[in-house]
């Protein structure tokens, strides 16, 4: 019983926050807001997993600066693990920095970046890795609405600790207002822990969209509704707490303009990981495969 009035809640938040959105991004008034302009600090963002490495570094940029970031070149970037360095070079390919070095679980790397006359440095240990058990579409009756949750399931391998993770889900958007033309980008993103969830398994609601808005289909939610015959992924990361407290502090900040705690020193903003990834099967959206609650 105490797993299910925590999952409600869970639940509760999530379907709130996605409800008061069209409240919030409909308002049509006009405010001016008067931005200090700062000078531009480094941001990395390093990953060391079970999949390779990469590293992506580029500075911070103004609010009101809608040119997409790029990954900044001239870097020397060394991984070490056990007393043996590997370096990590530019990929031009890939627009960032890369290595076939996968981490192991257990294993605790340590970055070091030379940039620009400044040095930076971070560590982290990979966690365990979790199985996705299942995921699915289904709907969920909240005051007067249904919105739409992906539901995952996976094992949680350390179930006496308190462990911690990071989920991605991208999807490629067959948009039926631009006959033609497909988009790939990040859908959903979040960080969670394993309070509250059964001995043994983890589980986590992602929620999508509402049926009202799905309906409606109005400009200003279209990158919200997921249309039939949408592709989607989802990714999930086994991390460490400091990787879980930066993406915490993120989301949290981004109302009120605060920065992330970062847990590379030198003076930048990002992170670095050691992360344990694992995948769902890709899914094909249609209003026929989501499952009733």
């Amino acid at each position: 019983m105490k797993n299910n009035n925590i999952k409600a809640c869970s639940r509760l938040l999530q379907v709130l926050a996605i409800l008061s959105l069209p409240v919030i991004l409909g308002c049509k008034k006009e405010i001016d807001f008067d931005y200090n302009e700062i000078t531009p600090i480094v941001v990395v963002e390093g990953r060391v997993s079970n999949e390779g490495t990469r590293v992506f570094i580029s500075k911070s940029r103004s609010m009101n600066d809608s040119v997409k970031s790029r990954c900044l070149i001239g870097a020397v970037i060394t991984i070490s693990v056990n007393g043996v360095e590997n370096k990590v070079f530019y990929d031009s390919s890939a627009g960032c920095y890369r290595s076939t070095l996968k981490g192991l679980p257990g294993q605790t790397y340590q970055l070091s970046i030379d940039f620009e006359g400044s040095h930076y440095e971070a560590s982290s240990t990979m966690p365990q890795p979790s199985t996705i058990l299942s995921t699915e579409f289904l709907w969920q009756p909240v005051l007067q609405e249904r919105l739409l949750a992906y539901e995952m399931w996976a094992t949680d391998p350390e179930p006496q600790e308190r462990n911690y993770y990071w989920y991605r889900m991208d999807r490629t958007w067959h948009h039926p207002h631009f006959e033609g033309k497909t988009y790939t980008e990040p859908y959903r993103w979040g960080v969670f822990d394993n309070r509250g969830c059964p001995p043994g398994k983890i589980y986590r609601d992602v929620m999508c969209m509402s049926e009202k808005a799905a309906e409606e289909d109005e400009e200003e939610n279209w990158k919200r509704i997921l249309y039939e015959g949408d592709t989607v992924t989802f990714q999930l990361m086994n991390i460490d707490r400091a990787t879980y407290e930066y993406f915490s502090s993120l989301r949290a900040g981004q109302s009120g303009g605060a920065n992330p705690r970062s847990n590379i020193s030198g003076g930048c903003q990002g992170y670095f990981t050691a992360c344990s990834i694992a995948h769902a099967d890709t899914i094909v959206y249609s209003k026929e495969i989501v499952k009733p609650l």
